[in-house]
């Protein structure tokens, strides 16, 4: 059987490179020649874009207005409905508030027009009062080189007031207190207080504050001690006295009407004199001093009558 012939040898691979033969000893060698680049293709011109505005952020207010949304969105439908009940609960008492102070204001204006249809209708007038020549009792001033001056003095005192009002009748309350001081150039000497008894004072009538204040042992400047005994011999002695109480008053006849709680009130009688000797049967002559009348510490604006009237 005759031989096979030797199969050929493979193609060389495309990818694989022939290596160059080593050069031989009679040719010098030469560089080798560099490829020359492919040609690249100039790009194609591309239109501009299109000039677009710059997006601007939203406004502060919707953005915390979308933050908002967003919350509640993720907190579920249960907190939006709490959410609701708070705010209900807000616009309830807020009304509520608002009516109430809608009937205040209602009741002070009614409140307010009542009292200045009474006073028109029944146009009140403030009582007068009058303070008699007081009466020492007892006035005694020691006066020795060992021991400084000192006075005992007891007065009486009466204050005389008259309502001049026809259907305004004055109730004036328990725990008034009366004080006397004797008037002098270096100054007032207290001479005691005494309790002043609540009374009735009815329309068109005369009443009368009657209270005895006592003092003893004042100690008093030599000078003061002097001017004293001389002026209780002379009987020209100065006297000041002051009442505090509360009042109230009844406005309309017979046992209705409208009635005005009690109020603090203060009689101030300055310049009271001393009673002269020689009184029948214990009636005070002499001129009588005017007093001032102060509610709340303010002077009484009422007008108030210009002289005692007897019925």
């Amino acid at each position: 059987m005759a031989d096979k012939p030797p199969p050929p040898p493979p193609p060389p691979h495309p990818s694989t490179k022939p290596k160059p033969k080593p050069p031989t000893s009679a040719a010098p060698p030469t560089a080798p020649a560099r490829p020359t680049p492919p040609l690249k293709k100039p790009p194609l011109a591309q239109p501009p874009p299109p000039m677009s505005r710059p997006l601007k952020p939203p406004p502060a207010h919707q953005f915390r207005q979308q933050q908002q949304q967003n919350q509640s969105t993720a907190g579920g439908g249960r907190k939006r409905r709490h959410r609701g009940h708070h705010g209900g609960g807000g616009c309830s008492g807020r009304r509520v508030c608002c009516l109430a102070t809608g009937f205040l204001l209602l009741a002070l204006c009614l409140a307010l027009a009542a009292a200045c249809l009474a006073y028109l209708y029944y146009h009140p007038r403030a009582p007068s009062f009058h303070l008699q020549p007081l009466t020492p009792t007892r006035f005694h001033v020691s006066n020795t080189s060992s021991t400084p001056s000192a006075m005992d003095v007891t007065v009486s005192v009466r204050v005389v007031t008259w309502n001049p009002n026809d259907r305004v009748t004055f109730q004036y309350g328990d725990g008034g207190e009366g004080r006397v001081a004797l008037s002098d150039a270096d100054g007032d000497v207290a001479l005691g207080w005494a309790p002043v008894a609540g009374f009735r004072h009815g329309a068109r009538s005369v009443a009368t504050v009657a209270f005895v204040a006592a003092a003893k042992g004042v100690v008093v400047d030599d000078a003061v001690a002097a001017r004293a005994r001389d002026g209780y011999r002379r009987r020209r002695l100065a006297f000041k006295v002051v009442v505090d109480t509360h009042v109230g008053a009844r406005i309309g006849g017979g046992g209705g009407g409208m009635r005005v709680g009690m109020v603090p009130v203060r009689v101030l009688c300055d310049g009271g004199g001393m009673a002269p000797r020689g009184g029948v049967g214990g009636t005070v002559v002499g001129p009588m001093s005017k007093c001032q009348v102060y509610l709340f510490r303010v002077r009484w604006l009422m007008p108030v009558a210009s002289k005692l009237q007897l019925p």
